[in-house]
Formats: C-alpha cells, structure tokens, sequence
C-alpha cells in the first residue's frame, strides 16, 4: 500500500514538472482576409471606387513606372479608369506606398492641346500630363512615373 502511495506521489511530481503543451498560433489561409467590400488581399485584389468592384491593379490597371529622377522608388503606381468604355467620368490612383487611393478629375481638354493635363486631384497636387508618346505623372510639381502611350490605351480616350 505504501509502495502505491509512493509511486502515485511521484508521477503527481514529475506531472508538475512537464512543460506545458506550446501554444499553436495557426495563421489565417490565404483567402480569409477579406476586407470591408469583401476584398481578398492575399489574392491581389483591393477596392476600387472608381469601378466599384474588386479588381487586381496588375489586370485592370494601368501601371506607370517610376521615373529615373525617382531613383528611391522601385514600385509601379498604376491608374484605374472608371467603367465608362466610351469615355470615363471617373479615376482613380494607387501609389504604392500610399494606404487608399487618390480619386482623380478626369479633365477634358481642348482639341489640339499639345501638352493636355488628362488627370488631376488638386487638393494633393497631382497631375497626370500627355507629352507626346506617354503620360507624366507629377506629385507636386515632381516627375514621379511615366506611363508609355499606346495607340489603343483607354486613356487616350479622356
């Protein structure tokens, strides 16, 4: 009886002295990440409130490289237009270190106009500039990105 009391004793003594179970941190599947509009991030979509709609940028937009006198920047910044085909009331630009997007004017401008600011949010100096075969894309008054002209770009349309 003695011999069972001691031997209960001790397991109740090396029980104590277990480390206890590590906790499991189990990160959430890619997929699971939806945002307030429904958004998968970990699957490249964000919110755009010029189309209303998830979209990827890398598909529907239109990526503007950064420009050699922006050495520091290796991100693309792209534009979305808004779903008119014919000709879009709407934009939109993501930069890439900037959390939401910038809503942007779409101007309408002259006929022959050789150097027309296509797109334009004032209140945070940004214009987007046809010259000649691209666009410019200035942040107060800086060349940051450039978007090469294509004949069929929809941006060709504004």
């Amino acid at each position: 009886m003695l011999v069972h009391l001691l031997a209960a004793l001790a397991l109740l003594f090396m029980s104590a002295c277990m480390p206890a179970a590590p906790s499991i941190t189990v990160a959430p599947m890619a997929g699971q990440d939806a945002d307030a509009h429904g958004c998968m991030g970990s699957a490249g979509y964000v919110w755009s409130n010029a189309q209303q709609r998830c979209l990827r940028l890398f598909e529907d937009g239109f990526a503007f490289d950064p420009h050699m006198d922006n050495p520091d920047q290796t991100l693309k910044a792209f534009v979305v237009l808004g779903p008119d085909a014919g000709r879009p009331q709407k934009a939109e630009l993501f930069l890439p270190q900037s959390p939401q997007a910038i809503a942007l004017e779409v101007l309408k401008t002259p006929e022959g106009d050789i150097r027309p600011v296509v797109l334009r949010n004032a209140a945070d100096h940004i214009e987007i500039v046809r010259v000649k075969d691209m666009y410019v894309l200035s942040v107060h008054g800086q060349v940051k990105f450039t978007h090469d002209a294509v004949i069929d770009s929809p941006l060709g349309k504004i």
